[in-house]
């Protein structure tokens, strides 16, 4: 009996751990990555200026782009509708960032997807049929 009780407390535990986190779901790139843009806007902002960087590979993981390379040229050829003048809210640079990354058909990036296509929220990309 000891040990159940002890089990069930300690998974609830866990599981409350794994709550408080608020990690955005598999899946939910575009909430992700807004909340990504919003917290490293510096980084971004000097990197999109150049076209590369580290901060700008975390996003294209984050969304899980094909292309990482394209994905820095386009945001580099967008910046000035990104960072407009006078300078928008963090709020705003991260709705246009996720808006260029949807919009641009060069990109892809499974988990920014609203169609058929989107992959699943337990992280699976492809499902086996009877034709693989």
């Amino acid at each position: 009996m000891r040990g159940r009780r002890f089990c069930f407390v300690g998974l609830c535990g866990l599981a409350g751990a794994c709550a408080a986190r608020a990690v955005p779901a598999s899946g939910d790139g575009a909430a992700s990555a807004q909340q990504y843009v919003v917290e490293h806007r510096a980084q971004l902002e000097a990197e999109i200026e150049i076209g590369s960087g580290a901060s700008l590979r975390d996003l294209a993981r984050l969304v899980d782009c094909r292309d990482i390379a394209e994905l820095g040229r386009a945001l580099h050829r967008k910046r000035s509708r990104i960072f407009p003048v006078p300078s928008p809210s963090d709020d705003k640079v991260a709705e246009q960032v996720v808006a260029i990354l949807t919009d641009d058909t060069q990109l892809v990036c499974p988990d920014l997807e609203l169609g058929p296509n989107r992959p699943f929220n337990a992280g699976r990309r492809h499902v086996l049929t009877a034709n693989d």
